[in-house]
């Protein structure tokens, strides 16, 4: 609206999770999109999987589909943790293909391996 942005909280236990998990999803892209738009953000939005279980499989790739669009659109790159048999659900049900999307790990226990360049002993 005129004022800027207005935001209407909801009772948890009136919707359903799914609802609530696809709320959360917007919010997380309409906040990239204003700190992207003023300079202020990260360049990248992260879900993790738990966002999306609760989710129908066919919104699910949805999704995944608008957030690799706007994404794009808006300049930052979308990151979603996600455990192969999930990526295949959203593919079979949604009827859509992430593959070109996904970037297998590399874990290493060699002694220059770690996380981000930091080892974990």
């Amino acid at each position: 609206n005129e004022q800027g942005l207005r935001f209407v909280p909801s009772i948890p236990s009136s919707q359903s999770a799914g609802v609530m998990s696809m709320q959360i999803f917007c919010f997380d892209f309409t906040m990239a999109s204003l700190c992207q738009n003023r300079g202020m953000g990260p360049g990248f939005l992260v879900h993790d999987s738990h966002l999306y279980e609760p989710v129908d499989g066919r919104q699910f790739a949805r999704a995944l589909r608008i957030g690799a669009e706007y994404a794009t659109e808006i300049g930052i790159q979308y990151i979603v943790t996600l455990n192969s048999d999930e990526l295949v659900r959203a593919e079979t049900e949604g009827d859509e293909n992430f593959r070109h999307f996904v970037l297998e790990p590399v874990l290493s226990d060699a002694p220059e391996g770690g996380l981000f360049g930091i080892r974990f002993d």
